[in-house]
């Protein structure tokens, strides 16, 4: 049974004089068209830290326990799972010969009482973790592959090169939601398992948090029945690709994940994905500043689609115009994701500045991600901001004895949970509509120009 996608395209086509960049957001849906009931088979793997940090505070391990037995508990009949028990080295706690169990009443028995013997001590490499997985999901390269990784700390047992190049491994075999606890962990290192396996990055304040969160966790893979899926992305001769970044439901630049494919395009990988899911991309390329620009017509700067479904190929497309408002109108999904990396940076900032001890500047950024959070309507990060910040006055104070898990917490907070903005781009003429032609120079113009192309007047009949 084929998959059936639905690609499109969300921008203002319009370029002024001078322009070469045309920004984009594309939105992905998997229709269902019958994938729900023909669900692939499914395979799970726990990779839990179990260092000697986790035993301070005793409650993390004791968390870590209580989260891990969830997810096994949540785990349906008929599907392959492993638990990995994490410190310098990765160690299979379950089963005992390597490879992956399946799961039913007595297999899900045998992997809790295994869980519930960790212990608390040794290093962290948790390269080693993801390397452990990936052989074990080797076994099983048509199933849904999925992984949680829970961690309180850095990965100080192993090099950044040695992680890196596991990750690269790593790409494309399983997607991995990653998981801090504690205050010990390190942003960087779970948002780049998060980038690079096309996983969830986030953490809890309070331990006791983690057993809701694995089930959270579980429940969202059980609904994944396409294995994997890739975006092919075209650019012309004249043309180039800046960036595209995964943008809903996490914030990653996955420029860089992008693999070439012949000489104009590249494909990348999405991971799993779950019947009637969404996903959205923002890209942006770059037209040659050498190319003469021909005004009055569409011009194709690129086109998108999933690979293998030829069908769902959409264009990107630009339009110079001399009409002085067309290029000035932004996409309003354009601009909802361009203000959210506004407020991730400004989050980074905050936290930079708190960590030098510079408590005063920290809030003026912590004040500016929050009226940016407030504009597009993003609750989640409100929330989290609450936490830290108190907004009831006319500045932004920093609450008395704030965390650094709440910091954290808030730090990572890159999921685009965000509202609706008012819609300010001029929406694309119907296929059938008739070209414009000026009362004065007889120039036929697009369909929804405001000016002529040819000499500037208002089509309207109103001033130039």
């Amino acid at each position: 049974m084929s998959t059936g996608w639905d690609v499109e395209v969300h921008q203002n086509r319009y370029l002024g004089e001078g322009d070469t960049e045309m920004q984009a957001v594309v939105t992905v849906s998997a229709r269902d068209d019958g994938l729900a009931e023909s669900r692939a088979p499914g395979a799970e793997v726990l990779l839990v830290d179990c260092s000697t940090s986790m035993r301070y505070p005793p409650t993390k391990i004791a968390a870590a326990r209580r989260a891990a037995v969830a997810a096994i508990g949540a785990l349906p009949d008929g599907v392959g799972f492993a638990v990995v028990r994490g410190t310098e080295r990765a160690d299979l706690a379950y089963p005992a010969d390597f490879g992956l169990a399946i799961a039913s009443d007595e297999t899900r028995a045998a992997a809790v009482a295994a869980v519930e013997r960790f212990v608390a001590v040794g290093g962290t490499a948790m390269g080693t973790w993801l390397e452990c997985a990936r052989h074990l999901f080797a076994a099983v390269p048509e199933a849904v592959r999925h992984a949680i990784l829970l961690t309180d700390g850095n990965n100080q047992s192993q090099s950044a090169e040695s992680l890196r190049r596991e990750l690269d491994a790593c790409e494309g075999q399983f997607v991995c939601d990653a998981r801090g606890i504690g205050d010990g962990w390190e942003r960087a290192e779970l948002v780049e398992i998060g980038r690079v396996l096309r996983g969830s990055v986030d953490s809890v304040v309070r331990d006791e948090d983690l057993v809701e969160d694995f089930r959270t966790l579980m429940a969202a893979t059980l609904t994944k029945v396409i294995p994997a899926a890739r975006l092919r992305i075209a650019v012309t001769e004249q043309t180039t690709l800046r960036f595209v970044k995964q943008v809903w439901p996490n914030e990653y630049d996955l420029t860089s994940r992008c693999v070439p494919d012949g000489d104009r395009t590249v494909v990348l990988s999405l991971g799993s994905w779950s019947a009637g899911e969404t996903r959205e991309f923002q890209l942006a390329v770059q037209a040659s500043a050498d190319d003469p620009l021909a005004y009055g017509s569409d011009r194709m700067l690129a086109w998108v689609e999933i690979d293998g479904a030829a069908d769902s190929a959409v264009p990107v497309l630009a339009h110079w115009t001399r009409d002085p408002v067309a290029p000035t109108l932004v996409d309003p999904k354009v601009r909802r994701y361009t203000m959210h990396a506004e407020l991730s940076e400004a989050l980074v900032r905050a936290d930079e500045a708190y960590a030098a001890g510079d408590h005063a500047r920290a809030a003026r950024e912590w004040g500016q991600a929050v009226e940016i959070a407030s504009r597009t309507g993003n609750k989640e990060v409100l929330r989290r901001l609450a936490r830290v910040v108190d907004t009831d006055g006319d500045e932004v104070q920093l609450r008395p004895e704030v965390t650094r898990s709440e910091l954290l917490n808030l730090l990572v907070s890159t999921v685009s949970n965000v509202g609706d903005e008012p819609r300010d781009a001029r929406p694309a003429p119907p296929p059938d509509a008739k070209p414009v032609r000026c009362s004065g120079c007889e120039e036929p113009n697009p369909p929804d120009a405001l000016f002529c192309e040819g000499c500037g007047k208002r089509l309207d009949g109103g001033a130039a």
